[in-house]
């Protein structure tokens, strides 16, 4: 993200609107009294209800097709938001037959349902599998959308993966992770269905509780825990007491790390990072101890355990024990910290462009959380001598993300141990432009992210938190008193700091190629390409940044001493 130069400026006017205090997005739920379909999905319920009416005319009363949209689908569109997430259970055919037939049906009748309605994609029953009954998926009216037969679950101790057979609605509603995630939409009857008796009470209140025992329900799939705070994170809903509750017993912990793959792991913990209310996610995730399974290596762990000395493991734990203080603390001041930069024009300006954007929302928050751990490495392979930075490690090992998290993570977490900020806050006069420019390339596009990461961590090294991992998180967040005078004198650091590079016209230095190329000083010296050339191209950027003035000429005779001197 370039805020500095001159692309930044629509991708800021629109971060400026996405972006908004998380203490301040609580508001009282206005639930819909009934669902409104926009003109996509009033075309597919057309030909829904078209096709099952042909389809009952010839069968029994106890053979009627029924369909019901089911899952986050309904309780979007109760709250008033726009969902393509669609997922149709049936009662009567699998969904690969029910495709099969809707699909003719449409041919035979002149339903023109779009590119691709013609293609079928079939999931078959598999226990070894996630998807277990026949999901048949297909495109119609340009929207993807599942069929599925309604389904009851049964679950075994050491996996995950349930025994799945053909249900009742009732069954189908009672097996969901929430009450308000158990809502349907009988589209033959066209009306809303809460099977569970508490699922629309509990959607109006903002609560998630779970249909059944909520023990229970976690142990048979310790997954659900990370969804409904996935859940509470992204609408600002509450967690029922008993379901909280259940969420902090030991066995479930052991059953999340031995029954949920670390893929699975990741994909809601991304979600949650990328969620409207991070800091309350992260203070949830705290609050039932969660955060060491979590932010943790993986499968690589007795691995690590066996290849590195005490000392070095001691120093994990001791880490480890501050990753838990870390989230406590900086969630609590966040909702602080958003609110002041709002009133802040120049770095203000770049703080609510990295904030109102999921990915980067996303990258702030481990870099913040993972930070305590930056700089170490440890052996994680008998086959490699090589030690591993061990953020990257967490990142791709235990959370599954791609190289562009935990490059950047690895990156970024070893910045605070970067001298050049404290030195140059210490004496900014005495900083060169190349040691400017040098260091806003080294972090490129992530130059903003890693200024508003280390200037949040300043805050919260500036400030004393109460211990608050045991207190119950609320959507609203923590009041934490902080005078304005620390804050003030942060920001005003980091003003400055912005203030010089547009004084020094550094802007672009992103993209500022070198005034002389290899080709060119190698032909000029009449010498081979080879290593000699990496430190001699580092040495032209400098000079170049120095000299902005500069000329090819100057700078070649500049190179000439430059190797002399070598």
């Amino acid at each position: 993200m370039n805020i500095l130069g001159s692309t930044f400026r629509r991708s800021h006017i629109l971060a400026l609107h996405q972006f908004t205090p998380r203490a301040l997005l609580r508001k009282m739920i206005q639930l819909h009294k009934q669902i409104t379909l926009n003109e996509t999905e009033q075309k597919i319920h057309t030909v829904l209800t078209d096709f099952c009416g042909r389809y009952n005319e010839t069968k029994a009363p106890a053979d009627q097709l029924e369909l019901r949209i089911t899952g986050g689908w309904v309780r979007d569109k109760l709250l008033g938001h726009e969902s393509h997430d669609l997922d149709i259970a049936i009662n009567v055919l699998s969904g690969e037959e029910f495709a099969t037939q809707l699909l003719q049906f449409a041919s035979d009748e002149g339903y023109n349902l779009g590119l691709n309605s013609t293609d079928l994609h079939k999931i078959k029953k598999n226990p070894e599998k996630s998807k277990h009954l026949e999901t048949c998926t297909t495109k119609i009216y340009g929207l993807d959308i599942d069929f599925v037969n309604l389904r009851n679950e049964q679950y075994t101790e050491d996996s995950r993966v349930p025994i799945i057979e053909c249900g009742t609605a009732e069954e189908d509603a009672l097996r969901r992770d929430a009450t308000l995630n158990a809502l349907f939409y009988n589209v033959t009857k066209n009306e809303i269905e809460d099977l569970t008796g508490r699922g629309l009470a509990d959607l109006q209140a903002g609560v998630l509780r779970t249909p059944l025992q909520p023990l229970q329900t976690f142990l048979d799939d310790p997954l659900r825990v990370l969804r409904l705070i996935r859940f509470a994170a992204q609408f600002n809903f509450t967690i029922e007491p008993e379901t909280l509750s259940a969420m902090v017993d030991p066995e479930l912990k052991t059953a999340l790390v031995h029954k949920i793959s670390r893929e699975r792991v990741g994909v809601e913990l991304e979600k949650t990072l990328k969620s409207n209310n991070v800091s309350y996610g992260l203070r949830l995730i705290n609050y039932v101890g969660l955060t060491p399974i979590l932010f943790d290596s993986g499968t690589l762990r007795p691995t690590i355990m066996k290849l590195n000395d005490q000392k070095l493991l001691d120093e994990l734990r001791i880490q480890e024990q501050m990753v838990d203080t870390r989230v406590d603390e900086s969630t609590q001041i966040f909702d602080l910290f958003c609110e002041y930069v709002q009133k802040n024009q120049c770095f203000g300006t770049i703080a609510r462009a990295i904030l109102g954007n999921p990915s980067t929302t996303k990258q702030f928050w481990l870099f913040v959380t993972l930070e305590p751990y930056g700089g170490i490495f440890v052996k994680a392979s008998e086959k490699k001598k090589t030690e591993m930075n061990y953020v990257e490690l967490i990142i791709k090992e235990g959370l599954r993300f791609g190289r562009g998290d935990y490059d950047l993570a690895s990156k970024l977490t070893a910045s605070t141990r970067d001298e050049f900020l404290h030195s140059h806050f210490a004496c900014p006069a005495e900083t060169t432009r190349s040691e400017l420019g040098t260091y806003i390339r080294k972090y490129g596009e992530h130059f903003e992210l890693n200024l508003v990461g280390n200037a949040f961590l300043d805050v919260l090294n500036s400030v004393t938190v109460t211990d608050q991992i045991r207190t119950l998180p609320t959507p609203n967040g923590t009041k934490v008193e902080v005078s304005e005078q620390i804050l003030d004198s942060i920001i005003e650091k980091y003003d400055a700091f912005l203030a010089t590079i547009q004084r020094r016209n550094l802007n672009d230095v992103r993209e500022m190629k070198p005034i002389i190329d290899g080709k060119v000083i190698s032909k000029a010296l009449e010498r081979k390409p080879g290593p000699w050339m990496r430190p001699v191209t580092d040495e032209v950027v400098l000079w170049q940044l120095d000299h902005p003035e500069g000329t090819a000429e100057e700078c070649l005779e500049h190179v000439r001493q430059f190797l002399k001197e070598m």
